[in-house]
Parts: structure tokens; sequence; C-alpha cells
């Protein structure tokens, strides 16, 4: 039997259901769609610790000075 995924980023917290594969983590719908611009400030700290325990880049700021919700570390960059 699989475990349940829970969002890494909200409280309390709840399932998961999308796979956001640019940051290695899980987030349930709410969270994702609210991340439609970009996430939002307060995730941040989760971000560049899922981020950093990937071994992954920290990506640009969109025009709304947000992470973006999908992102490809450049090509160039070895995972």
């Amino acid at each position: 039997m699989d475990p349940v995924k829970c969002c890494g980023l909200c409280e309390p917290v709840k399932a998961a259901s999308q796979q956001v594969p640019s940051y290695r983590l899980w987030v349930c719908d709410e969270c994702w769609q609210n991340a439609e611009n970009g996430w939002a400030k307060d995730a941040e700290p989760v971000l560049f610790a899922a981020l950093a325990s990937a071994g992954l880049l920290i990506p640009d700021r969109n025009e709304q000075g947000l992470l973006p919700r999908a992102y490809a570390p450049p090509s160039d960059y070895a995972l």
C-alpha cells in the first residue's frame, strides 16, 4: 500500500495530488492553483529547502517577483 503523500507547503497538511518535478515536491490542488502566477513568498523557505536537498538551482523570479511554479534548469546543468 502506498503511503499518502502530503502537501509540502500548507498547514494543516492536506493530501497532495500535484507533483512539482522542478522542485521535487508534492503539493495539494489548492496550493498548486494558488501558484498559477508564481509561488507565494511565504512558501519560499520550503521551496528553497526542497531545491537544496535535491541539489537544484534556485530559479529566476518571474515578472511578479515570485518563484515560478515550474521551471527547467539550464540544459548544461548536471543533475
